[in-house]
């Protein structure tokens, strides 16, 4: 079953199929039947030509310094919620409080075309910043800070300040 077998049963055109696909503009009577035919013959859109098409993996890498920290749990929880209401799934990279993991880790995710990196930080040694630097993909940094990236962290000096 492809696109244009989905088009020919709806009788509707491989672009409004497509479009639907696509969320893009459908009336409501062709939505109703291309809804229905794919119902009734349970097509899949191919994950490989989406990913062909969009250049998106629709996959996000998280390295995390440990899994079994009831903090990172729930962080990894609340990451995980967030990106599947999106339609993305998450590669956890489990690094040990190891630094030559995290560069692995790193460089891993870079080679493999993940769409984005959240990098839950341990410390930043000069490796990760070039490494860092090198990154063609979106990388957001959690619980620690470092200039010139979007970064999520708590600052306990400015908090007791204020």
């Amino acid at each position: 079953m492809n696109i244009n077998e989905i088009a020919r049963l709806a009788g509707v055109s491989r672009t409004t199929v497509s479009r639907y696909l696509n969320n893009g503009y459908v009336s409501e009577e062709k939505k109703e039947k291309i809804r229905k035919v794919i119902e009734e013959t349970g097509y899949q859109p191919s994950t490989q030509a989406q990913m062909l098409r969009t250049k998106k993996t629709k996959l996000v890498g998280v390295v995390l310094p440990k899994i079994n920290s009831d903090t990172i749990s729930r962080e990894v929880a609340g990451i995980s919620d967030v990106l599947a209401k999106r339609g993305y799934q998450i590669i956890l990279a489990n690094t040990n409080n190891d630094i030559e993991e995290e560069l692995k880790s790193l460089s891993l995710f870079r080679d493999n075309q993940v769409d984005g990196v959240i990098f839950i930080a341990t410390m930043f040694t000069r490796k990760h910043k070039q490494m860092l630097k090198e990154y063609k993909v979106p990388i957001v940094i959690l619980g620690q800070w470092l200039e010139g990236y979007p970064c999520v962290y708590q600052d306990d000096y400015y908090a007791s300040y204020m």
